[in-house]
């Protein structure tokens, strides 16, 4: 739900600022590094949390602190690629009207490549998450092997 909410917000925001500005007889040209940036942050979250995985299969070692970190980063790249999901989506609505215009294609072009990267993100960051779970201890009779909810009753 949060992500969703995340990428309508993006598109809103986006949206209205490019009809405004386009009101305004101006243009807001869709920066090329936008799509780039977002490239590399989710190769950067997903480097990182392979080592997370590592980590929770036995295989690696991490301090815990940085493995939480890890986790805090790929909700944030999910949630920020949400909202540029929206960004793009809204680059892409404003300039649709006009896009047999140069200037209008290339805005075109850079809002497509910006969802599609910002896609690449969210995913990163959602798998990221799977990846920092750690599974619940069989042995342990407080959680009876369950995830979530609380422990069985013993009676």
């Amino acid at each position: 739900m949060g992500l969703i909410v995340a990428a309508l917000i993006g598109f809103t925001v986006v949206f209205l600022v490019l009809q405004w500005a386009s009101s305004r007889g101006t243009s807001v040209p869709a920066p090329l590094v936008v799509p780039i940036l977002l490239l590399v942050g989710a190769v950067v979250v997903l480097a990182l949390g392979w080592r997370v995985r590592q980590l929770v299969r036995g295989r690696g070692t991490m301090d815990a602190i940085a493995a939480a970190r890890v986790a805090a980063l790929a909700v944030t790249a999910a949630l920020v690629g949400a909202a540029m999901v929206g960004a793009g989506a809204a680059q892409i609505a404003a300039v649709a009207a006009v896009a047999d215009a140069p200037a209008a294609r290339r805005d075109l072009l850079v809002g497509s490549a910006t969802l599609v990267a910002a896609l690449l993100c969210v995913a990163a960051g959602l798998l990221v998450q799977h990846w920092c779970r750690v599974p619940d201890d069989p042995d342990d009779p407080r959680g009876s092997g369950r995830r979530g909810g609380p422990p069985a009753d013993p009676a």
